[in-house]
């Protein structure tokens, strides 16, 4: 009995100095240095070491005058409460148990030249064991650092309160996390190959569940159904998007979206008028000049694709799942064009069988008008919804 107190004790003790260690190693040693709803988790060894900011407007029944925030007196009247909600809304999820956070420490966190004052925001210390079984594994093959999830819900009910940013560390390893009230819930440093699937499924669902790209992809499609002009113009536009999102993600370049999505809805409007024009005049038009043409409206439709890629941020430049993560949305866009472009053409085969080459010229023309009249739409809508 006195060999376990003793080990304990030990491990509480160490634990306290890690953690104090951890403040002042990133320079957190004083409460109000932790910038509002961010914070750091540390795997150090078989543990991991929180330090964050949260509002208090996220906690319930602890602000005595309902002023949005937090003195020395109302905290220590209501520690206990505080410490049970935060580790209710900051949670550890290991891959058969949740791994509770421990050891938790909670300050007011006032401005600088008013230490002594109520704060609007908390700092919570905590720890998470990793090895809760406490058995002797091996670092390099333990599953203690592996399926790791992390749920965070201690979000306030003031504007800009809805957020809470983390930075992850384990060695050489680093990754920025970002929660919302509709995505709170998030796997820590998942494997290459889980990395590339999820982007792979965002990628597809992205062209997809995009009507104006999909319409776009049908209008470039629809004036000429031969092999070489369908390869023609998902090479160029599988060309003009990549583009655009290589100076994204690796340039920092962007487009303000109020710009991006009527842009967007332009270039809708722009092929598929060309298209009823060379219809109409019987023009022989190059194609190098249309395929030109689908390059350029890729470009701006690259802008809008590289909003689903906001979750590259939580990886260094050039990271291995960095590099997995992008790899596997260009598929999944390459695999979700193919995939439309595909069943398009058999449908186009099927209408042609039963109407005749002229009855398909006519739903080119027909789908083209139809193609300018939603365009424009879109267009209208997304210009007065800007302003």
């Amino acid at each position: 009995m006195r060999a376990w107190l003793g080990r304990c004790c030990a491990k509480s003790i160490a634990a306290g100095l890690l953690i104090c260690g951890t403040l002042l190693a990133s320079g957190t040693a004083h409460a109000h240095w932790v910038a509002a709803q961010s914070g750091t988790l540390n795997m150090v060894d078989q543990a991991a070491f929180l330090v964050l900011s949260v509002p208090v407007s996220a906690l319930q029944g602890v602000d005595e005058d309902q002023d949005g925030n937090m003195s020395k007196a109302e905290l220590a009247r209501h520690d206990g409460a505080i410490r049970q909600q935060i580790q209710a809304g900051i949670q550890m999820m290991g891959p058969d148990r949740a791994l509770p956070l421990q050891l938790v420490m909670v300050d007011i966190a006032p401005a600088d030249n008013t230490p002594e004052s109520p704060a609007s925001h908390l700092v919570v210390l905590g720890r998470f064991d990793l090895n809760p079984h406490g058995s002797n594994v091996d670092k390099s093959t333990s599953t203690a650092f592996s399926n790791l999830e992390l749920h965070f819900s201690l979000f306030g009910q003031n504007d800009g309160e809805q957020t809470q940013d983390l930075t992850i560390t384990r060695q050489s390893e680093k990754q920025w996390l970002r929660f919302t009230t509709d995505n709170n819930k998030k796997t820590l440093f998942p494997s290459s190959a889980a990395v590339f699937s999820e982007y792979v499924r965002t990628g597809v669902s992205h062209v997809l569940s995009g009507a104006d790209h999909l319409l776009f992809l049908l209008v470039v499609l629809s004036a000429g159904w031969r092999l070489v002009a369908l390869v023609g113009a998902l090479t160029c536009f599988t060309a003009g998007h990549a583009i655009t999102l290589a100076a994204c993600v690796w340039g920092g370049f962007s487009v303000s979206e109020q710009l991006v999505e009527p842009a967007i809805a332009a270039t809708i409007v722009g092929m598929a008028a060309f298209d009823v024009w060379t219809r109409r005049r019987a023009k022989v038009v190059p194609s190098f000049v249309r395929l030109l043409m689908v390059f350029v409206c890729a470009l701006v439709h690259g802008l809008g694709l590289a909003g689903a890629l906001s979750g590259l941020t939580q990886w260094p430049t050039g990271s291995s799942p960095f590099i997995f993560a992008l790899a596997g949305f260009n598929l999944g866009i390459e695999l979700a064009q193919i995939s439309v472009a595909v069943f398009a053409s058999l449908f186009v085969l099927l209408l042609k069988r039963s109407v005749g080459s002229k009855g398909l010229l006519q739903a080119s023309h027909y789908g083209s008008v139809v193609g300018m009249m939603a365009g424009t739409f879109w267009f209208t809508e997304r210009v007065v919804q800007g302003f």
